[in-house]
């Protein structure tokens, strides 16, 4: 029996492998399903436990647990092994739909979730060993990793913490321009959170045996397929290892226990493995928001930042538009600070001829040790600046966009790694005390003072202190060998939501048409409610049992919360999450 269903499945994955696909597999949002579908789906999970198909795919993801986490091939992996799944329900019920959970609407209160009641997943375990005790896969008994129930231990007793909401995966998504930033960002971040909410053996290796794994890893490889959809050209084809610590990797690379299958194979899932994502409204609604996010900063900020009719596009390294609601370059060094235009402290961008030159030459190009010293000398220029304004002003942001451009470019734009950590380390060399220096005495100066911050020199300096020197900058985790220098969420969006002020009922209003939501009299709802509550930090252990930089995590954690503060901060703001939550207790009175 055990030799039949391997045949069954390499002869499944064989068929996939074909590239042709005339009639792709649409994947639903579990809770758009039909109870009818939803209890064939519930049925085929139960066939596929009864007849060892799930034992196999828990025993599997074990198996290759050390080589999937924590490397660029773990979406890609997961791609497959979802579709691996997905064919075992198909042979168990021929057609039987497999959906995804869109977890971010959830994110506000995820224990209020439908998928937390017996008509849906069932909730929490109960007894001493947490054992599910409701809804369709009660009582379930697992054999992988060893014999046992199924368990569920929530990570907050009776209730889960909260999830990233659909905001902050829409801006990773719009930020991100390479393969390895959205899969190291999602892999650092929002993906360990929903498994340790729900825990028991979710939070193990063996997670496959609880159906969440399903649901979980549907809307990860959704994540990747809508970001792949916003640059289709491109995105089908890009596999990289960026932010990763690993060798160079190529699309020929075979998927970790799948001999027959390459990463090429999976990368665009509307051909070989012929399936295709429904949306769910959470993006969609997020769009909206930002759009008038977007418009609003601009508006706030004046002319002399925004042209007439509205925020402009920036435009990703890659190209295509990255529709982030602050202009920034994607795919800037993680930690840096965002590149400020000289006029926007100043109204002026009136340096001098000879530090605009300088800094048109420092960083230009493949870095060099000619850009290297005509970078420092546009930082001594600066350092020696004093008494015009509007100087200093357009010359501390030349240098703050000279240095982080040169540091990437170190990093990204080709340089062998021996040559990349020695000009890393110089630049270190070269700026470290000075930087340290004028940041130190302009805080001890506004501790003393209590100065309103600014956008002089020593803001610029700061920002590069913390970002760029700090024992979590960029340059600090390149010379310990750690690598993650690419952003994965906008730098700087904070300010830019903060000056939005306020957005408009009729904006609100669409966020709960698009999620097909009743209408919430939000006056009458706490202020508490309506806020996005912040993401738990994750344990240190499940970094290190998935391969992962809990550093590096912890520098995603703090860009989520500032930017959760930044989004509470809007007068009227009203997260799709909290919408969501929010119709589910007050849209029937």
């Amino acid at each position: 029996m055990a030799k039949y269903r391997i045949i069954l499945s390499i002869m499944g994955i064989a068929a996939l492998v074909s590239g042709q696909c005339n009639n792709p597999t649409s994947r639903p949002e579990i809770r758009s399903m039909s109870p009818q579908d939803r209890a064939r789906f519930f049925s085929a999970l139960e066939k596929i436990r009864q007849n060892g198909e799930l034992d196999r795919l828990s025993k599997l993801h074990v198996d290759n647990a050390d080589t999937i986490h924590g490397h660029p091939v773990f979406l890609a992996f997961h791609r497959v092994f979802m579709n691996d799944f997905a064919s075992a329900l198909n042979r168990a019920d021929p057609g039987v739909p497999v959906p995804y959970w869109d977890w971010s609407l959830d994110a506000t209160n995820p224990i209020s979730s439908d998928l937390f009641t017996n008509s849906y997943m069932g909730g929490n375990g109960g007894g001493d060993k947490g054992c599910v005790q409701g809804g369709p896969f009660a009582n379930w008994q697992m054999n992988i990793d060893s014999p046992h129930c199924l368990t569920r231990k929530f990570n907050q007793g009776d209730s889960i913490a909260p999830f990233w909401p659909p905001e902050a995966l829409l801006s990773m998504q719009q930020t991100c321009s390479q393969y390895g930033a959205l899969s190291s960002g999602i892999e650092n971040g929002c993906h360990g959170a929903v498994h340790l909410g729900i825990s028991g053996d979710m939070s193990t290796m063996f997670a496959p045996n609880d159906p969440f794994f399903l649901l979980h890893h549907g809307m990860v490889d959704k994540l990747w397929y809508d970001w792949q959809m916003m640059n289709p050209d491109t995105r089908f084809q890009m596999y990289d290892n960026v932010n990763y610590n690993d060798p160079a990797v190529s699309a020929d690379d075979t998927i970790p226990g799948y001999p027959n299958m390459h990463v090429k194979d999976a990368l665009d899932p509307r051909n070989g493995l012929c399936y295709v994502y429904v949306k769910s409204g959470s993006s969609e609604a997020a769009k909206r928001l930002m759009q008038e996010v977007n418009r609003k900063s601009g508006q706030n900020n004046g002319p002399s930042s925004t042209p007439t009719g509205g925020a402009p596009t920036p435009k990703s390294s890659d190209g295509g538009p990255s529709n982030a609601p602050n202009s920034m370059t994607s795919d800037g060094p993680s930690g840096a600070p965002n590149s400020m235009a000289p006029n926007s402290a100043t109204g002026s961008n009136n340096a001098s001829p000879g530090i605009g030159a300088a800094a048109t030459a420092a960083g230009n190009g493949v870095p060099s040790a000619d850009s290297a010293a005509k970078l420092n000398e546009l930082t001594s220029q600066v350092s020696r600046l004093g008494g015009n304004g509007n100087d200093r002003a357009g010359a501390s942001a030349a240098l703050h966009d000279q240095q982080v451009d040169f540091l990437q470019n170190v990093l990204v734009n080709g340089m062998t790694p021996n040559h990349g950590l020695d000009m890393a380390s110089a630049f270190m060399n070269r700026h470290n005390r000075f930087l340290h220096r004028h940041a130190n005495a302009l805080l001890m100066r506004r501790e003393q003072q209590g100065e309103t911050p600014g956008m002089g020199l020593g803001d610029i300096l700061t920002g590069l202190t913390s970002g760029l020197l700090g024992k979590d900058g960029v340059v600090g985790h390149l010379l310990q060998g750690l690598g993650h220098v690419v952003e994965v969420l906008p730098q700087g969006l904070t300010e830019t939501l903060k000056a939005v002020g306020s957005i408009a009922e009729d904006v609100t209003d669409d966020v709960f048409n698009i999620l097909n939501l009743p209408k919430v009299d939000l006056s009458k709802v706490p202020e508490k409610e309506r806020q996005i509550p912040y993401v738990a930090m994750l344990p240190d252990w499940w970094y290190e049992h998935n391969n992962l930089n809990a550093t590096y995590a912890a520098q995603l954690h703090n860009q989520i919360h500032d930017m959760i503060d930044g989004y509470n901060s809007i007068q009227g703001y009203v997260s799709p999450a909290t919408a969501h939550y929010l119709a589910k207790k007050y849209g029937s009175q």
